[in-house]
């Protein structure tokens, strides 16, 4: 998981200079991986809570975490093979289409989420109604775990519609596209790639940098290049770079 994620960030930092096949590649090989742990572990009722139904039959405490841990890592994976798409889509991205791409893969992200916070569910829902712990036991386990479990879907909801209105926005919404007296008047070079400026975006500092540089900082930072001034309003992680999230999702 952690090869497969620096691959998909490695052929976003490429830019235009990804190529097809090569991306293509990379997808057939995330999807043939998924389906062949599918199909490997096809009696081990990993495939039900995919679709948010509990497992057949109450699975013991080891093999729910294994159910869990292998359905959360296969839907990475699967998101992953999904980013290569977009990559494909965008290969050739500048200016807007680059900020696009990184709000799109944003999003996949906290789809993602929302997604791998839900896959539990069917799975401790199942495990904990055993009576053998007794009745009570199991009602109170029940109740505590779907209570703690809705809270946690509520923010992941909550994060991916702030990513999907951030989509939404059209603007650039840490400053605006610079005219070309602003661009002569600032020298028509990017401090960032030292080249001549496409798609010049003036900040609300007034200095003016290329759309795609600005956009690949502002992936990791949330000030001017030059200043430091505080340009980018503290909103939700970007995941523009193509990284996935590592950490599994066990409950």
């Amino acid at each position: 998981m952690f090869k497969s994620n620096d691959i998909l960030r490695r052929q976003t930092a490429l830019k235009g200079e990804r190529k097809i096949p090569v991306l293509i590649c990379i997808t057939l090989l995330f999807m043939v991986h998924v389906v062949a742990v599918y199909w490997w572990h096809r009696n081990d009722d990993l495939l039900f809570p995919l679709i948010m139904v509990a497992p057949r039959s109450i699975p013991p405490f080891w093999h729910a975490i294994f159910i869990i841990m292998v359905n959360d890592t296969m839907v990475r994976q699967a998101a992953m093979a999904f980013k290569c798409v977009i990559l494909m889509y965008y290969k050739n991205s500048r200016g807007r289409n680059y900020r696009r791409q990184g709000q799109m893969l944003t999003v996949v992200e906290y789809l993602l989420l929302l997604y791998r916070a839900l896959l539990p569910a069917p799975v401790w829902y199942r495990f904990f109604l055993n009576k053998e712990y007794g009745s009570l036991f199991s009602s109170l386990t029940t109740g505590l775990y779907l209570t703690f479990k809705l809270t946690s879907i509520v923010e992941k909801v909550q994060s991916f519609f702030t990513a999907l209105k951030a989509l939404s926005r059209k603007e650039v919404h840490y400053g605006s596209y610079a005219t070309t007296d602003q661009v002569l008047a600032s020298g028509d070079l990017c401090a960032i790639c030292q080249e001549k400026m496409h798609a010049p975006i003036l900040l609300r500092c007034k200095h003016i940098f290329c759309e795609d540089c600005v956009s690949e900082w502002f992936e990791r930072e949330r000030t001017c290049p030059l200043c430091r001034a505080l340009v980018k309003p503290a909103d939700l992680k970007s995941f523009g770079d193509g990284s996935t999230s590592l950490f599994f999702q066990l409950f």
